[in-house]
């Protein structure tokens, strides 16, 4: 039974609120950039010193589904150039981290934020390249919504279809150079862009989510 978009938020909104059943860690690891085991795991653990990051999956309707935003970010940004990530940025001193994905997805993209109704927040996940520790939010804009890029921060913004995200023909690998070394990485490849590293990891919990509901 194909489900209608109401339907589907009512039905994540409803996943989200139960924090104790949300897979985090087993489907973050699966999409991380070096092997997972006993010792790495342990790269992966917040330091109490860790700095604070908030990002935005931000849903909306298109052509009867769900769709997401993803950036590119550009060689200006402190953090992941070049990259593809999700709206989002370190939170300020004086404000929450669901009012940081806020600011920052303004920021970023532009987009209107008073359209956007809160559906919950999946696990944390600290990155250890950039000692921050990101906190996610999921967003629906009651419209479809209207961006505007920051040109200094955002090269390019994708909108990736749920039922693509589904698929798991996008799941493979990608080489990345680290360390002077090219090696293969999980990534997932949309259409539009390819996806890794810790974006990668957040959307592979929140992939398990839907498949869940």
């Amino acid at each position: 039974m194909v489900l209608k978009v109401d339907k589907k938020i009512a039905l994540l909104k409803e996943r989200l609120n139960k924090k104790s059943l949300l897979p985090g860690w087993d489907s973050q690891k699966k999409m991380a950039v070096i092997p997972i085991n006993n010792i790495t795991a342990k790269a992966f653990i917040a330091p109490k010193n860790a700095k604070q990051a908030s990002v935005a999956i931000i849903l909306f309707e298109k052509d009867g589904n769900l769709s997401f935003f993803l950036t590119k970010r550009t060689s200006n940004v402190e953090h992941h150039k070049g990259q593809i990530s999700l709206p989002g940025g370190a939170i300020d001193a004086d404000e929450t981290a669901k009012d940081a994905s806020l600011r920052e997805s303004n920021e970023e993209i532009g987009i209107d934020i008073s359209s956007l109704c809160l559906i919950g927040d999946i696990s944390t996940l600290y990155t250890p390249v950039s000692h921050f520790n990101i906190h996610t939010y999921v967003w629906f804009a009651d419209q479809y919504p209207k961006i505007s890029m920051n040109q200094n921060e955002v090269k390019d913004v994708f909108e990736i279809n749920i039922d693509e995200l589904l698929e798991d023909e996008i799941l493979s690998t990608t080489p990345i150079s680290k360390a002077g070394m090219n090696i293969d990485v999980p990534a997932f490849h949309f259409s539009s862009c390819t996806c890794w590293g810790a974006t990668a990891m957040i959307i592979s919990e929140f992939k398990d989510i839907l498949k869940s509901i």
